[in-house]
């Protein structure tokens, strides 16, 4: 990377990352001011702080969210979260910030510390020149994005609402386009032989753990889990087996390994309950769902079997479904209650797509500083990802992934590499000079 303005922060961005980091700020029981657990308005109260001291206007939102501005004019938003999924289990490096080898580990790294970070030192370097911008720049951090969106739903309801935006929260080059997203409970009524299944952590994170209690296995059944890895207790009752998977993003169910769907396969053989929802879930493009849909702008579907729990008589899935952007939610649902007519089918939660001309000027210009410092040629992309661009008028989501890197984001030992880092600050301040100096 030539002629790097950011090089010269490189060693406050590592230790304001690790300071973030450290603070555990998965959502957490409800405080007064802090409704998202201590956690993560200490977070934010550190991200403020930082930002007040760098000469910019804040607010902490009745610790639902934050927010950090300078300059005068039209706003220009940048939204990005403080919150984390859970830590998850078999680090090999610290959840709360380690430095190996320039590499920086930590929940967080890459969702969404650290590109919180590069982007405020993106400003200030700016700043730190003399720049005045001609456009008002506002950071506004949330705190439950991986909970529920309630932080920006409280945002939008008492805040400004930017001209336009973009969200560190995502891929490069830039995405203009996002499939919605449908967070279902499909819920089904246990047969008899099945005493319980549970696993998985979240429904938008592939399960890396998963329980199912039966009163009979098969020979077949029961051959398949010990060559499968999976474990099998005798109980009073029956069987007990015991899964572990790899955890993914759910957006990209195809990355991890499903421990769910790893039990549902060992034991197709032990009834057709079992087989059946094998058979409906195991697919990621929703073929076994009968939703196995895609069009041009972007791409195809995708299924995560996130969650699974049961209380003897029932059984829940917590099913993430990312849709294309010309197909509407409802012809999804409607194709699910036909392929599972006993299913009672809830909607927990809900992003509408999202698509922005490629020729507009925020696209351009995001575009063009990406290519800028990168020297590719890169063009838009279309992703399955949930960014907080969804909840803004003319938005997009922007970074810090880049192409074909082994992104870890929801996974254990969750990273960013010192020079991705410091290239994404440079990609960011590329992009404010071009959109708000």
């Amino acid at each position: 990377m030539k002629d790097s303005k950011m090089k010269a922060y490189e060693s406050q961005m590592i230790d304001t990352l690790l300071s973030l980091i450290s603070v555990d700020s998965v959502q957490g029981a409800a405080a007064p001011s802090a409704p998202f657990g201590a956690g993560a308005k200490e977070a934010l109260g550190r991200f403020l702080s930082l930002a007040a001291s760098f000469g910019m206007r804040t607010r902490d939102v009745d610790g639902y969210c934050g927010w950090a501005e300078i300059g005068e004019g039209e706003l220009l938003g940048i939204p990005f979260h403080l919150d984390t999924v859970p830590f998850g289990e078999d680090w090999t490096h610290s959840p709360l910030g380690e430095v190996a080898d320039g590499v920086i580990y930590g929940r967080g790294a890459e969702d969404d510390k650290g590109p919180a970070v590069a982007v405020l030192y993106a400003l200030k370097s700016l700043l730190d020149e003399g720049k005045t911008p001609r456009r008002r720049i506002r950071l506004i951090a949330g705190l439950n994005e991986e909970s529920g969106w309630k932080c920006i739903e409280r945002y939008l309801a008492t805040e400004e609402v930017p001209a336009m935006s973009f969200s560190p929260d995502a891929d490069f080059p830039v995405i203009n386009c996002e499939k919605g997203v449908c967070h279902l409970a499909l819920t089904l009524p246990l047969p008899e032989d099945v005493l319980s299944i549970a696993g998985g952590e979240r429904v938008n994170m592939v399960a890396d753990r998963a329980t199912l209690e039966v009163r009979s296995l098969s020979d077949a059944a029961f051959s398949k889990c010990l060559k499968g890895g999976i474990k099998v207790k005798f109980t009073d009752d029956g069987f007990r087996l015991s899964a572990t998977g790899v955890s993914a993003h759910g957006s990209t169910p195809e990355k991890g390994e499903n421990a769910i769907l790893k039990i549902l396969y060992a034991v197709k053989s032990s009834g057709d309950f079992l087989a059946d929802l094998y058979d409906a879930f195991h697919a990621a493009d929703g073929s076994g769902l009968g939703i196995a849909l895609s069009d041009e702008k972007s791409g195809a579907l995708s299924l995560n079997v996130g969650k699974a729990e049961s209380d003897g008589a029932k059984v829940t899935f917590y099913l993430d479904i990312r849709y294309p952007v010309t197909v509407k939610e409802e012809d999804v649902l409607e194709a699910i209650r036909k392929a599972m007519p006993a299913a009672t089918l809830e909607v927990k939660g809900r992003h509408l797509p999202l698509y922005v001309a490629p020729d507009s000027e925020l696209v351009g210009a995001l575009l063009g500083a990406y290519n800028e410092v990168t020297g590719e040629n890169a063009a838009p992309i279309s992703i399955g990802g949930a960014t907080y661009a969804r909840a803004f008028p003319n938005a997009v989501a922007f970074g810090p992934v880049f192409p074909g890197e082994d992104s870890r984001i929801h996974q254990k030992d969750e990273s960013i590499g010192v020079d991705a880092f410091v290239k994404c600050a440079e990609i960011y301040r590329a992009a404010l000079l071009k959109l708000a100096f």
